[in-house]
């Protein structure tokens, strides 16, 4: 078990650096906040690699990222609590909850970003997957 605890350590980390690399990789970074504090890196002042325009391209860009960051906070929140089934049950949730509601601050102008339904169906898509996988490999194995 305390392999899949460090697997769980791995995909996480593996997870945020893949929503990472989609963002530096497709998208143009213009507009990011997090360079209104601190000096854009010359590699970031373009987008890398172009698509073409379609749905799969849309989905790639704009919601992939989201959801693979999202999953990435519940694997490690696994990982942490990893042989503590109820508490690491009260920070998943929790985390669920606060995503969810951060992305629905952004109908309002008060917070940064553009609201996207998608946004919401992907990141119910990792973590439903997510869910379901660790019902059927892991909690069988623990309980």
């Amino acid at each position: 078990m305390k392999k899949i605890r460090v697997l769980y350590g791995l995909y996480s980390l593996f997870s945020l650096v893949l929503g990472i690399c989609i963002y530096l990789f497709f998208r143009d970074l213009n507009n990011m906040i997090i360079f209104m504090f601190i000096p854009k890196p010359e590699f970031t002042k373009t987008v890398l690699i172009e698509l073409k325009p379609s749905i799969f391209t849309y989905v790639l860009k704009y919601n992939f990222p989201y959801m693979f960051w999202f999953l990435s906070g519940i694997l490690f929140m696994r990982f942490i609590w990893f042989f503590n089934y109820k508490v690491q049950k009260i920070y998943i949730v929790c985390f669920y909850a606060i995503c969810f509601i951060y992305v629905f601050c952004k109908l309002s102008e008060k917070f940064p970003g553009t609201f996207d339904w998608l946004d919401l169906l992907f990141m119910g898509i990792g973590a439903f997957v997510e869910g379901l996988l660790y019902r059927n490999f892991i909690l069988r194995r623990i309980v």
